[in-house]
């Protein structure tokens, strides 16, 4: 499990980044325990993948 601060970290996002793309569901929403909030990360991973797929499939024109 990431904390805010974690998941931030992990993408170089600000905090108030984080919230508003989890605000606008462009990212996967947390898991409340408590006061705190959490993502798994699979959650984090597949968004990545999902971010990123096709700049990594892309290859250059021969």
């Amino acid at each position: 499990m990431l904390k805010k601060t974690e998941v931030c970290q992990k993408l170089a996002l600000s905090l108030r980044t984080l919230e508003s793309m989890v605000k606008a569901g462009t990212f996967p929403p947390p898991v409340r325990m408590g006061k705190h909030v959490y993502w798994s990360e699979a959650a984090v991973s597949a968004w990545m993948g999902r971010m990123f797929g096709p700049q990594e499939a892309w290859r250059p024109n021969r």
